[in-house]
């Protein structure tokens, strides 16, 4: 049985890892999310050496999916007139990497094993355990039409990484949950690109706007987020 311990100093933080996790399906499932994501990156660099546009496009898609959700990271593809079909399978890909990342954390988390121990990692997941319980009792009166239609809604907070949290609490099996949470996440990507194509001609005019904007944002927030973790600091 593969065992060890691995940890590591990050930003002053205690990160622990217990690589025991592949016992558990959980972990079968981080490790595929795991060598999915070494296989974006991969793509990315292909990309920077290759094809310098694609790479700008696709990091910046990334980012604002990321940071801002599915239509952001849409709304950057279709402004710069990449292959809907292309588009849809890497919105899919990144999106899919995210649920098999953050799920079996967030199940091995809520076990109480101890696989990772990294603060802003645990704040996050107590905050989509809350969220998860929101949305519970509502889901697990519809079932799986229910947990389908949490995906496909475009709120805050909903979405297939909440959703794949839910399928977990309301006792749906992993197979169920990440077949669910991922085929309703292609057909909102499907039904989100076939909206946005209709302001098509809007987003390719302001592409660059659009791009700047979204990168704007995202630097302001981090930055709020910087300020926040130092005045949160200072406190302590």
């Amino acid at each position: 049985m593969l065992y060890f311990d691995f940890i590591y100093d990050t930003e002053g933080k205690r990160l622990k890892i217990d690589y025991a996790f592949l016992k558990h399906k959980e972990g079968q499932i981080l490790l595929l999310g795991l060598i999915l994501l070494g296989c974006y990156f991969i793509l990315l660099l292909l990309c920077a050496l290759f094809y310098s546009n694609y790479f700008q496009e696709l990091l910046s898609i990334t980012v604002t999916n990321v940071i801002f959700g599915r239509m952001a990271g849409l709304s950057i593809g279709v402004a710069s007139q990449m292959d809907s079909t292309f588009l849809v399978a890497f919105n899919l890909f990144i999106e899919s990497i995210m649920v098999l990342i953050l799920y079996p954390l967030f199940v091995l988390s809520w076990k109480k094993l101890d696989f990772v121990s990294y603060p802003p990692l645990s704040r996050y997941l107590e905050r989509s355990k809350k969220n998860a319980h929101k949305y519970e009792p509502l889901i697990k009166r519809y079932g799986i039409i229910g947990l389908i239609l949490f995906v496909l809604t475009p709120f805050a907070m909903t979405g297939p990484v909440v959703g794949s949290f839910v399928g977990f609490l309301i006792g749906f099996k992993h197979r169920v949950t990440l077949t669910v949470v991922i085929t309703s996440t292609f057909i909102a990507i499907i039904i989100w690109i076939y909206l946005i194509k209709n302001f098509e001609e809007t987003l390719v005019a302001y592409s660059d706007r659009l791009m700047v904007g979204l990168l704007i944002a995202a630097a302001v927030l981090f930055l709020w987020y910087l300020l926040k973790k130092t005045f949160h600091q200072k406190k302590l």
